[in-house]
């Protein structure tokens, strides 16, 4: 008699979709060395996801080149335009927690085929926009776009990749995605200097276009999502969304991004506080009613995995530092050393493409490495470029190459630590750790924002801003320091394998 759950050998590591078969299009086969290639079929389908999140960054990355016009044009403040930034932010913050619902309810080429329609929608609004409530308006429908594509890039992955193939997976999502801020600033200069900020959305029609053919194409039909696992049979019906639920995570995130956001404008007074002790109780009260439901809206359990929480806040003071840093350094460079909008883009250009080439080369390393040696080393390797801005000074060629050094060595922190805390998870909780992992990095990127713009406008008051940049960059210097102190317990406090899928017993054969 053979048991059902004796392990696997050597090479037949069972599937990441929980046990359940790969449809004959995505079928891989074992090499001589144990590993099982990812099919191109599935790649594509990643690219095709990914393409909606990189032009939700790039038209962010763009339009912060034309707020001065914009500002002008529309005869609005600061405080207001920074909306079309902190709304997408905010509202993508707030339909990110609902994804496990949908994943579970609607099979993966829908969604996928949701989020092209309503992106294109949001971008068809953004280039005939005559107002600014109008702009803003196609910012935030693009947001709703963004917010169904980017969780479920993550889940394709974890359904469908090979355990071993998961860090490759995800680092080729960040090549796509971190082309953008790359691109973003050097695009929207020449759009400016030769056209108008409504060529920002016109130039992204013919992108989405692409994104849909190849992504009806080869996004795989994935159904009912972990349905099956929780014993609901595997009827999509079964999932079900709780409105308070959704009203708390939505006023939960919406006060905390508008409070970090407005840190500096209100001046640290009691709106920012009161706007935080909200944020917090609305977040608190959302968790325990997570823990009481039979079928929570996010399930919160995944913090019950220390390897996860762990991976979750590097990755919170990781990206936030990253963002924070992009942040800075175009401001010192057109105020600290004098350049255009356009030439400063120039200067950090090489350093984002580096960033962008390093996640991809990063993860492919990682299914014969443990993950956190490579946080470590990117940890010790950030904080150096860090102490380099904050103390020696220099010129453009000094920023240039410190920040290339800064983007190549972020790689080693980003890719691996997404793709190991994933992989504390077991398979039924997939959907919950993705919206989970994505609300934390547009929160990372609300909050190193704010603190930045907090560091340099309190600095820059009494000091050149070149002396003001450097002591803003400290903070996130101690950040780097302190990551590597925790990614240390990761070795304490992790699996170095991730969890095979759970295993039913089966009575074996007579």
């Amino acid at each position: 008699m053979t048991d059902a759950r004796q392990s696997p050998s050597p090479d037949r590591i069972p599937p990441a979709n929980g046990g359940n078969s790969i449809e004959a299009g995505n079928a891989v086969s074992d090499v001589s060395d144990g590993k099982r290639p990812v099919s191109g079929r599935l790649v594509a389908a990643v690219v095709a996801l990914a393409i909606l999140t990189f032009l939700g960054i790039l038209s962010e990355t763009s339009l912060n080149i034309a707020y001065s016009v914009l500002m002008g044009e529309f005869a609005i403040s600061a405080d207001v335009v920074q909306w079309l930034t902190t709304g997408y932010l905010l509202l993508l913050s707030v339909a990110i927690p609902v994804s496990p619902f949908m994943v579970r309810r609607f099979a993966a080429r829908t969604l996928f085929a949701a989020a092209v329609a309503i992106f294109t929608v949001g971008t068809l609004i953004g280039a005939l926009a005559a107002s600014f409530p109008m702009l803003l308006a196609a910012r935030l429908v693009m947001a709703l776009g963004t917010g169904i594509s980017l969780p479920l890039i993550t889940t394709i992955i974890l359904e469908k990749a090979p355990l071993e193939r998961r860090g490759m997976m995800l680092g080729i999502v960040s090549l796509v995605t971190c082309a953008a801020p790359a691109i973003g600033p050097v695009f929207g200069g020449v759009v400016m200097e030769y056209l108008n900020w409504h060529w920002i959305f016109y130039a992204m029609l013919p992108f989405l276009a692409v994104s849909l053919a190849l992504g009806l194409a080869t996004v795989p039909e994935i159904r009912h999502g972990d349905g099956v696992r929780e014993g609901h049979g595997g009827d999509a019906r079964a999932a079900s969304i709780s409105v308070p639920s959704l009203l708390l995570v939505a006023a939960g995130l919406s006060a905390l991004i508008v409070a970090v956001s407005f840190f500096a404008a209100w001046h640290c007074d009691w709106r920012f506080w009161g706007m935080l002790a909200f944020a917090v109780a609305a977040l608190a009260l959302f968790a325990a009613l997570q823990l009481r439901m039979e079928r929570p809206l996010v399930q919160v359990r995944v913090f019950a995995y220390p390897g996860f929480s762990l991976g979750m806040l590097i990755l919170l003071m990781a990206s936030g530092s990253a963002l924070g840093l992009n942040f800075l350094l175009p401001i010192l460079l057109q105020r600290g050393f004098g350049l255009g909008s356009l030439d400063a883009a120039l200067v950090l250009l090489p350093g984002a493409v580096v960033g962008a080439v390093s996640a991809p080369v990063i993860g492919g390393l990682l299914r014969s490495h443990f993950p956190p040696k490579f946080i470590i080393i990117g940890f010790a390797a950030t904080t150096l470029a860090d102490a380099v801005f904050a103390f020696a000074g220099g010129g453009v060629w000094t920023v240039a190459v410190t920040y290339a050094a800064f983007m190549a060595f972020s790689g080693f922190v980003l890719v691996p630590d997404q793709t190991h805390a994933l992989n504390q998870l077991p398979a039924r909780l997939n959907a919950d750790g993705s919206a989970v992992m994505n609300t934390v990095q547009q929160l990372a990127g609300a909050i190193g924002t704010a603190v930045a713009s907090t560091l340099i406008a309190e600095f820059s008051a009494e000091a050149p801003y070149a002396q003001a940049f450097g002591e803003s960059v400290r903070v996130f210097m101690g950040l780097a320091v302190a990551g590597v102190a925790l990614a240390a317990l990761m070795f304490r406090f992790s699996v170095r394998r991730p969890p095979e899928p759970e295993r039913v017993d089966v009575p074996a054969a007579r």
